[in-house]
C-alpha cells in the first residue's frame, strides 16, 4: 500500500529532521513525505526543509491555519492509500517499520502507535508514566474490542477512504479524539500494535504540564459534550462503550460491595489501586479515583502498601509487553505523590474552567 507521510510544523521543527531522515532511510518503497508549514517560515525551520528540498513535498500557507486546516488541506494532495500523520515523534531506528504499518493498516482502519515519552530531566520521567499507564489502556481495549474511544494525533496511521469518510479532522479543539469517536460510531476497526512504538515529547517543566493539561481538559470537556449532544449516533455502539467503562469501574464495585459486607481481600485494594491508575489520565474519572483511594486507605495501611506493590508489579510487566522505560523509584513517586496532585488539577479544572480560570493557550481552529 502507498503510504503519505503528513507531517505538520509550526514555529519550531523539534523532531522534523528525525523524521524525514527516518522516513527517507526507509526501504519502504511506496512512501512519499509532504510538510506542511503553519504560517511565517523561520530560518531554524528552513535550515532543516533545505536539505530535503526535491525529495520531500513542502507545503506553505504562510498564514496560521491552525493544525486541522492543515492536514485537512495538505491530505488532499496526498496520493497514498494510507495517510501516516507525524507530530514531534522520535521514530524507531528500524527499516521495516513501514512494512510493518501497511501490513498491520491491510486488517485494519486506524492503527495509532504506541507513544513512550521521550525524557529529559527528572520531571519527565514522572510524567513519563502517564504515557505508560494510557499505552496499557489502549493496548488492552484495542485487544479486547478491537476499537477505542479516544486517540493521540501525534503518530497514526488511517486509511485515506476511511478519512475522507468520516469527513476530515473537525474543527475542534481535539480532534484526533473527535475523529476516532466519529469512526467508533461507524464502527471502524482499531488497532495498537506493540512492535510499531515511536516516542514522543513530554513536559519537562511544571509550565509546559499546566498548558499541556489545560489543553487536555479543555478537549475532552468538548468530546463529553459531542458524545452527549449527538447520542443517537452512538446509540448503536453504546454496547461496547458500556463494557469500555465498565471495565475501568467494576474493581471499584466490588470494593463497595465487599466493604459493605465487611469482607476482606488484599487483592480488591489491588484491582482498585490498578484501575484508577489506568483511567486517571482519561481526566473523566478524577472524583472516582478519590473515593477508590479512600476505600483503600480504610482498608489499612498494610494492604495499601500490598496494593501498590502489586500494581507496580503489573506495570512493570506491561512496560516489558510494550519496551517502554520503568523505574520502581520513580513509579512509586508517580503513584504516590504525581497522581493525587494530578487528579485535584483535574477536578478544578473542569469545575472552574468555564467558571473563573479561563484556558492561556495558543489552539487555533477556525
Amino acid at each position: 500500500m502507498f503510504i503519505s507521510v503528513l507531517i505538520p510544523v509550526y514555529k519550531q521543527p523539534k523532531l522534523l529532521e528525525d523524521i524525514i531522515e527516518k522516513i527517507l532511510k526507509n526501504k519502504y518503497e511506496e512512501k512519499e513525505i509532504l510538510v506542511a508549514i503553519d504560517g511565517e517560515t523561520n530560518p531554524e525551520i528552513e535550515k532543516v526543509v533545505s536539505k530535503y528540498r526535491g525529495r520531500v513535498v513542502i507545503h506553505y500557507n504562510g498564514i496560521h491555519q491552525g493544525k486541522v486546516n492543515l492536514l485537512n488541506h495538505l491530505s488532499e494532495f496526498a496520493r497514498g492509500e494510507v495517510l501516516l500523520f507525524l507530530d514531534n515523534v522520535e521514530l524507531p531506528d528500524n527499516e521495516s517499520f513501514l512494512s510493518k504499518l501497511s501490513k498491520e493498516i491491510i486488517k485494519y482502519d486506524i492503527v495509532e502507535l504506541p507513544k513512550e515519552a521521550i525524557v529529559s530531566n527528572f520531571f519527565s520521567k514522572i510524567i513519563s508514566y502517564d504515557f505508560l499507564t494510557v499505552a496499557v489502556l489502549c493496548f488492552i481495549i484495542s485487544k479486547t474490542f478491537k476499537t477505542n474511544l479516544f486517540l493521540s494525533g501525534a503518530a497514526f496511521a488511517i486509511k485515506k477512504q476511511t478519512f475522507e469518510e468520516l469527513g476530515k479532522f473537525s474543527k475542534v479543539i481535539n480532534e484526533d479524539w473527535d475523529l476516532m469517536l466519529k469512526a467508533f460510531s461507524l464502527k471502524k476497526r482499531y488497532s495498537f500494535p506493540t512492535n510499531l512504538k515511536v516516542k514522543t515529547l513530554a513536559p519537562a517543566n511544571l509550565d509546559e504540564w499546566i498548558k499541556q493539561r489545560n489543553r487536555w481538559v479543555l478537549g475532552i470537556k468538548f468530546w463529553w459534550k459531542q458524545v452527549t449532544k449527538n447520542i443517537k449516533h452512538y446509540i448503536k455502539g453504546l454496547p461496547r462503550i458500556f463494557n469500555i467503562i465498565l471495565f475501568s469501574s467494576i474493581p471499584l464495585i466490588i470494593g463497595l460491595i465487599i466493604k459493605e459486607f465487611n469482607l476482606f481481600s488484599k487483592f480488591i485494594p489491588t484491582l482498585i489501586i490498578l484501575t484508577q491508575h489506568l483511567s486517571i489520565n482519561s481526566a473523566m474519572t478524577s472524583i472516582i479515583y478519590f473515593l477508590s483511594l479512600t476505600i483503600i486507605l480504610l482498608q489499612g495501611l498494610g494492604p495499601f502498601l500490598v496494593s501498590l506493590f502489586i500494581s507496580s508489579i503489573t506495570f512493570f510487566v506491561f512496560s516489558k509487553v510494550l519496551k517502554f522505560r520503568f523505574n520502581i523509584g520513580e513509579y512509586l513517586i508517580y503513584s504516590l505523590f504525581y497522581l493525587p496532585v494530578m487528579a485535584l488539577f483535574y477536578c478544578v479544572r473542569f469545575m472552574l474552567s468555564e467558571v473563573i480560570l479561563k484556558p492561556q493557550i495558543e489552539w487555533k481552529i477556525d
